[in-house]
């Protein structure tokens, strides 16, 4: 969408950064439900091998990933959108400057993410009840990240690497370009 001027309405929006408490806290209830239902259910069914996959996941999740990707990216130190892990990732890495986040950073995400969203799927798979509980509420968290956090970075991000994330590009073609850097 346009304004008079062909700026992307989204960059003139006040110019606030943070994003909306509220709609934040909604977000991470979704996401602690799904957290919930996916130990509930894993310790329910007694799959405890799953159980450990999922917990290593989240641990590399918010170890390495967060260094490769985070400590690179400008919304470092920042309460951004995907969660706030621009602020987390500020109190535990030093800011990283002058190098590009590569293949191998995105690889381990994709890694770290498909663990922690399929290992509790894998594990409630004979449980249907269970199974469709915790996908729905994934899906819910899923919807958030898309419509929350890629699109404020799809048409606010001005970094190279993030051109092949297919979201940032999907947003960023929706706004018809990204907003002008800061001065």
């Amino acid at each position: 969408m346009r304004g008079k001027e062909g700026e992307a309405v989204e960059c003139r929006r006040n110019g606030k950064e943070d994003p909306d408490p509220l709609v934040m806290a909604a977000r991470f209830a979704a996401f602690a439900a799904a957290d919930a239902e996916a130990l509930r259910g894993m310790v329910g069914e007694r799959k405890y091998r799953h159980l450990l996959v999922w917990l290593g996941g989240w641990a590399l999740f918010l170890t390495w990933p967060r260094y490769l990707i985070c400590s690179r990216c400008e919304g470092y130190g920042k309460m951004c959108r995907s969660y706030y892990l621009g602020r987390y990732t500020s109190s535990v890495f030093p800011r990283v400057e002058g190098k590009r986040v590569g293949g191998a950073a995105v690889l381990l995400e994709v890694l770290c993410l498909s663990t922690i969203f399929w290992t509790p799927a894998i594990a409630l798979r004979k449980n249907r009840v269970a199974l469709s509980r915790y996908l729905a509420l994934m899906q819910t968290v899923l919807l958030g990240q898309f419509f929350h956090a890629c699109r404020w970075c799809g048409t606010h991000s001005h970094e190279g690497w993030k051109a092949v994330c297919p979201a940032h590009r999907y947003w960023k073609s929706r706004a018809g370009r990204a907003c002008p850097a800061p001065d």
